[in-house]
């Protein structure tokens, strides 16, 4: 059993949710909600930018899940491929070498029936629909936090 995440106080974790990352001057509060995974969760990031990555890495992290990132949709695919497995896969739109579109409609294409989570910097509804028609289960605006992440990870842990 993975352990338990302490709650912390909300005042102590400011985000942005400001168009494309940028600050809004208010920042959104986030409360780490206390998690314990009963099970054991993966999760492949697939984001071109290492900051966000590594954002994403850490929070999924934060939560017990394991990880593991890589930086284009290429080698999401052919480390999928190669047999590696994960419980859930974070997938940005907007990635060198094979875009998340693409990245997402292969992955589905290989039989893959992982959790998908699509990302973008630019929320509208044109882009939503056209990640939800390539195979992603689910489409949020960047930042990933907590209030998105938590129900996703105690749905896959059949909590």
């Amino acid at each position: 059993m993975a352990p338990a995440i302490a709650s912390v106080n909300p005042a102590q974790v400011r985000g942005n949710r400001g168009g494309g990352g940028a600050p809004d001057g208010e920042g959104k509060l986030y409360a780490f909600d206390e998690v314990v995974l009963r099970n054991r969760l993966t999760a492949l990031v697939v984001d071109g930018d290492r900051f966000c990555r590594m954002v994403e890495q850490g929070l999924l992290r934060a939560y017990g899940v394991e990880t593991q990132a890589v930086d284009n949709g290429r080698a999401a695919v052919e480390l999928i491929a190669a047999g590696a497995n994960f419980n859930l896969i974070v997938i940005d739109m907007v990635l060198p070498v094979l875009n998340g579109l693409e990245t997402a409609r292969q992955i589905r294409a290989m039989g893959v029936r992982s959790k998908m989570l699509g990302l973008s910097a630019r929320s509208n509804e044109r882009e939503r629909q056209a990640f939800l028609a390539a195979g992603v289960d689910e489409f949020i605006e960047k930042p990933l936090d907590p209030e998105n992440l938590v129900p996703i990870l105690r749905e896959l842990d059949g909590q």
